[in-house]
């Protein structure tokens, strides 16, 4: 029952944020963020939604495999996520004339996943229909190329909670291999 709030909870947050993220893309719009990027993970099948809230903020969500560390071991399983990126280096990129399209610069991130560890494909975890929460801090780099390509590495540590068995604090990383199919050819967001 716990989870079942969680999960309200969450989806009731991401929804208004994207309320607020319509209303400020028409208004004060995004200034440096693409306004939105979709990307296909290459890496682990899935794929990401990720909008320019803010001049420097983000919010998205996915779903596909993932790969969870929590400190009984670990778990290859289909998941969801949410996260809130806070690009911190942007303006200064754009200013040296490096590329930020496709986002690409380093931030700060706010990340929540929920593994489905009873359909595990690889691990080894007690997966008697417990399924796995993460919500913890990031730092993370991303990096877009030419086509559409993206990379981006983040790492960081938070909380794993699963009903009705332990739970603690644990180690995330995450690696990614990204494609965004409708991203355009241009090395900034604002031209």
């Amino acid at each position: 029952m716990r989870f079942f709030r969680f999960a309200i909870t969450g989806i009731v947050l991401l929804w208004s944020l994207s309320l607020a993220a319509q209303r400020v893309e028409k208004g004060l719009g995004t200034i440096i963020l693409e306004p939105h990027q979709f990307q296909v993970n290459l890496l682990l099948p899935g794929f990401s939604y990720e909008f320019g809230l803010l001049p420097n903020l983000t919010v998205g969500a996915g779903l596909g495999l993932g790969l969870a560390t929590p400190s009984e071991g670990y778990s290859l399983a289909p998941s969801y996520f949410a996260f809130s990126r806070y690009y911190h280096n942007l303006r200064r990129r754009t200013g040296i004339g490096k590329n930020t399209a496709g986002n690409s610069g380093n931030y700060f991130a706010i990340a929540f996943n929920h593994y489905f560890v009873e359909w595990e494909l690889a691990g080894n975890l007690d997966n008697e229909g417990r399924d796995l929460i993460f919500l913890g801090g990031m730092y993370g780099l991303q990096r877009t190329l030419p086509g559409g390509i993206s990379i981006g590495v983040e790492a960081g540590a938070g909380y794993y909670f699963r009903n009705r068995i332990s739970s603690g604090i644990g180690p995330a990383v995450n690696f990614r291999l990204g494609w965004n199919p409708f991203a355009k050819r241009r090395r900034n967001p604002m031209e």
